[in-house]
C-alpha cells in the first residue's frame, strides 16, 4: 500500500487542486488543464521509461513479450503526443508570459520562431534518452561473471579455491537495494528450454497410477522393491498434479513455476521394471529408457539421481539461479523421502559422488544440465534408520561405479574449466561444488564442535503429530502455495507443532549447517519480534525486539505482500563455519546446506496442509535486510530462504 500511495500521490494532488478550484467556482481553462495533464503525463512516462524499462533489462525479463510490446507502443504514442504539446507547456510556464500578460487573442511571443521546433525536439530527445539509456544501463552496467584465476594461489588447495568461488558467487547473487543499480547479469542464456525433456524413440514404460499409499508396506518393511513403490515416489516428487494457464504444476514447489529438476532412476532389482537407466516424464507419468547398466558390480536395488537444467530457471533468476534450483531440489527430495518412508522403504543420500561419471552414464551435457544429488533405495532400512546419512554405501548394498571409488574428494580443475564456462556464475559455482574422486582413503569429515550453552528460552507447548505416514501422499497432492492470508493469529501450540515437524530431520539428511529463525507477526501470546528455534529443547530464543518487524520483513522481501501479511515469517540460514564439517569440503557443504533448507521448507508445507494453514516459500529478498531482520551476522551465517505461514483468507 505504501508503494501505491506514492505512485498515486501526484494524481491525488491534482484531484485535490481541482476540488479547491471547484469550491471557489474558478475552474481552470482548457489550456491550463491541457498543460497540467501534460506535466503529469511527462512525469509518469519518464518514470515508466526510467524504472520500468531499466528493470526489464536488468532482470533480463522477456523483453519482447506481448504485454511489454504494447507497453512500449503506449510509451511511444505518449512521447509523440507530448512532443507536439511540449511547446504549449513551455509557453505556459515561459518567463515572458509571467512577466507581461499578452493581449487577449494575441499571438504568443516567439510562436513563429524556430525555438518551438527545438523545444519539441527536446521533449522527444528526453524521452528517448530516459528509455534507451535506462535499457542500456540495465543491460550493460556491471558484469558479474566469476573469473577463476589461471592457477591457484601459492599454498592454496583445490578445496580452498572452490570455496573462494562459492563466496564470490554468494556475494554476486545477493540482492540489495544498491546492487540493482551497481551490477547486472552478463550471461547470455540463449533460447529457453522446454518445460519437459523428451526422448523420442526411447523405450517407454507407463507407470501405475499414483493411488493411495499402501500401508501394508509400512507394516512389513524389507519387502522387495517393485515398480508400484517407485511410481509413487516419482509422482510425489515430480509428477504433474494440476494444469493451469498452460503451466504444468508439479507435486513439489518450484521458484517461478519453472521446474528445473529432472529425475533419473537406475533400476537394478525392481520387480516389474527391466534393469537400466530411466528418465521420469512427470507429464505422462512414465519412464523413458536412456541407457543400459555399464557397471556389473552389485548395488542397491535402485538409485535416484537428480539434475537441474539451469537455463529453465536462469532466464528469470539469472545470477541467483543456483540458489533456486538447489532449494527447489530440497523440496522435491523431502517429498520423495517421506513417501518412501511411508511405504516402508528408505532413501539414503550419497553425499560424495563424481558428477562427471554420472553425466557420462546418462549422456548429459554438464554445462547445461548439472547432476546435483544421488540417493539410493534401502530396503533394509525403515523408519528413522532410513533417514541416516551415509557418505559411502553400506557394505551390504555397495553402490559404486568403476571410476567413483571412495578417495580424497576434491573440486574439479576450476582454472582449466573456467575457459569453457557458458553460464557465468552458475557454471562456476556448480563446478566448485562438484567433486572428483581420487585414489587413497576417503577424507574424514571435520569434527563438529560442541554446542555452546544456550540462553534462557521460551518453552513451547508439546507438539502434536500432524503428518501421518498414511496421509503423506494426500498431503503432497493438496499442497499449494498460498499468497493471501487473513489477519487471524496462530495459537502458540500450532506454531510449536509446525516448528517441531520442520526440525524432524535429526540427523539432517544432507547438512547440519541450517539454522531456523522466525519473526512472529500474529501469534497468540507472543510479541512481534524475531526468535531462533532450539530444536533440542523445543524452545524459542529471543533474537531481536522490533515493534516494526512486520514492516521490516515486508521491505526485506522486496515488498512482497505475502511476507508482510503472514502470521509468521521463517528465515532459514546456513552457518558458514559448519560448512567445513562436510566430508566433501566447505564448497560441497554449501550445496548440501541449500538442499537441506529445501527439505526443511517442504516439511513446513506438509505440516501446514495438515493443519489447514497456508505457506508460501520466498527466495527473492534483500540478503542484508533479511539478515538484520533476525539479527544474523552475515560474516557467520548466510540467509538462504524465507517462508510465510498464516491462515488462508
Amino acid at each position: 500500500m505504501d508503494k501505491l500511495a506514492w505512485v498515486l500521490l501526484p494524481l491525488m494532488l491534482a484531484v485535490g487542486a481541482a476540488g479547491v478550484w471547484a469550491l471557489r467556482r474558478r475552474m481552470p481553462s482548457r489550456l491550463a488543464l491541457n498543460v497540467w495533464s501534460s506535466v503529469l503525463l511527462m512525469a509518469y512516462v519518464l518514470t515508466t521509461a526510467g524504472l520500468g524499462i531499466f528493470w526489464v533489462a536488468n532482470q533480463h525479463l522477456p523483453v519482447f513479450d506481448w504485454h511489454y510490446l504494447f507497453g512500449y507502443a503506449t510509451v511511444l504514442l505518449l512521447v509523440v503526443h507530448l512532443a507536439f504539446n511540449f511547446r504549449v507547456v513551455w509557453r505556459h510556464f515561459s518567463p515572458h508570459r509571467l512577466a507581461a500578460a499578452a493581449p487577449p487573442g494575441a499571438a504568443p511571443a516567439g510562436a513563429t520562431t524556430p525555438r518551438r521546433h527545438a523545444v519539441g525536439a527536446l521533449g522527444v530527445l528526453g524521452a528517448v534518452v530516459a528509455g534507451g539509456g535506462a535499457f542500456w544501463l540495465g543491460v550493460r552496467q556491471g558484469r558479474t561473471e566469476i573469473h577463476v584465476p589461471p592457477g591457484p594461489a601459492a599454498g592454496a588447495t583445490a578445496g580452498g579455491q572452490a570455496m573462494a568461488v562459492v563466496e564470490q558467487f554468494h556475494e554476486f547473487s545477493a540482492h540489495s537495494r544498491a546492487g540493482v543499480f551497481r551490477r547486472a547479469a552478463g550471461t547470455q542464456w540463449a533460447a529457453q528450454p522446454p518445460p519437459f525433456k523428451a526422448y523420442p524413440g526411447a523405450l517407454q514404460v507407463v507407470l501405475p497410477s499414483a493411488g493411495s499409499l499402501r500401508s501394508a508396506r509400512a507394516d512389513a518393511p524389507g519387502m522387495p522393491l517393485d515398480i508400484d513403490l517407485v511410481a509413487r515416489v516419482l509422482w510425489c516428487s515430480a509428477g504433474v498434479n494440476q494444469v493451469s494457464a498452460g503451466i504444468h504444476f508439479r507435486t513439489a514447489p518450484s521458484s517461478g513455476a519453472l521446474f528445473a529438476t529432472e529425475l533419473y532412476l537406475c533400476a537394478r532389482r525392481v520387480a516389474g521394471l527391466a534393469p537400466g537407466w530411466w528418465h521420469y516424464d512427470g507429464r505422462a507419468h512414465r519412464l523413458n529408457r536412456v541407457a543400459g547398466l555399464k557397471s556389473t558390480e552389485p548395488g542397491a536395488a535402485a538409485e535416484l539421481v537428480a539434475t537441474a537444467i539451469f537455463a529453465r530457471s536462469g532466464h528469470k533468476y539469472r545470477d541467483r539461479t543456483y540458489r533456486y534450483v538447489l532449494g527447489d531440489l530440497g523440496h522435491l527430495l523431502e517429498n520423495a523421502r517421506a513417501t518412501a518412508a511411508a511405504l516402508g522403504s528408505g532413501l539414503v543420500p550419497q553425499r560424495l559422488f563424481d558428477e562427471s561419471v554420472l553425466a557420462r552414464e546418462l549422456g548429459l551435457d554438464e554445462a547445461q544440465e548439472g547432476v546435483l544429488a544421488r540417493l539410493w533405495f534401502d530396503e533394509a532400512a525403515a523408519g528413522a534408520a532410513a533417514a541416516a546419512v551415509a557418505d559411502a554405501p553400506p557394505a551390504t548394498t555397495a553402490l559404486r561405479l568403476p571410476s567413483a571409488q571412495p578417495g580424497p574428494w576434491a573440486a574439479p580443475a576450476l582454472a582449466q574449466a573456467s575457459q569453457t564456462q557458458v553460464l557465468g556464475v552458475t557454471d562456476a559455482v556448480h563446478l566448485a561444488t562438484s567433486l572428483r574422486a581420487g585414489d587413497g582413503p576417503p577424507t574424514p569429515p571435520a569434527p563438529v564442535p560442541a554446542a555452546a550453552v544456550s540462553p534462557p528460552a521460551l518453552q513451547l507447548p508439546p507438539p502434536s503429530p500432524v503428518v501421518l505416514p498414511a496421509e503423506v501422499q494426500a498431503l503432497i497432492a493438496r499442497r499449494r502455495s498460498v499468497r493471501r492470508f487473513s489477519d487471524q493469529a496462530l495459537p502458540l501450540a500450532t506454531l510449536g507443532t509446525v516448528l517441531h515437524h520442520m526440525a524432524q530431520g535429526h540427523p539432517p539428511l544432507f547438512s547440519d549447517a541450517v539454522r531456523l529463525d522466525l519473526v512472529t507477526h500474529a501469534v497468540q501470546g507472543l510479541p512481534s519480534t524475531a526468535w531462533r528455534y532450539d530444536a533440542a529443547r523445543h524452545a524459542l530464543l529471543r533474537r531481536r525486539d522490533d515493534t516494526l518487524a512486520r514492516q521490516a520483513a515486508h521491505r526485506a522481501a522486496l515488498d512482497q505482500d505475502v511476507i508482510g501479511d503472514a502470521a509468521v515469517v521463517f528465515v532459514l540460514s546456513m552457518a558458514r563455519a559448519a560448512l567445513a564439517h562436510d566430508a566433501g569440503g566447505p564448497a560441497r557443504g554449501y550445496r548440501h546446506a541449500f538442499i537441506e533448507s529445501g527439505l526443511v521448507g517442504e516439511r513446513l508445507y506438509l505440516a501446514a496442509v495438515a493443519l489447514g494453514l497456508g505457506v508460501c516459500a520466498v527466495g527473492a529478498f534483500y540478503d542484508d535486510e533479511a539478515a538484520r531482520l533476525v539479527a544474523v551476522d552475515p560474516a557467520r551465517e548466510w540467509v538462504v530462504h524465507l517462508a510465510a505461514l498464516g491462515v488462508p483468507s
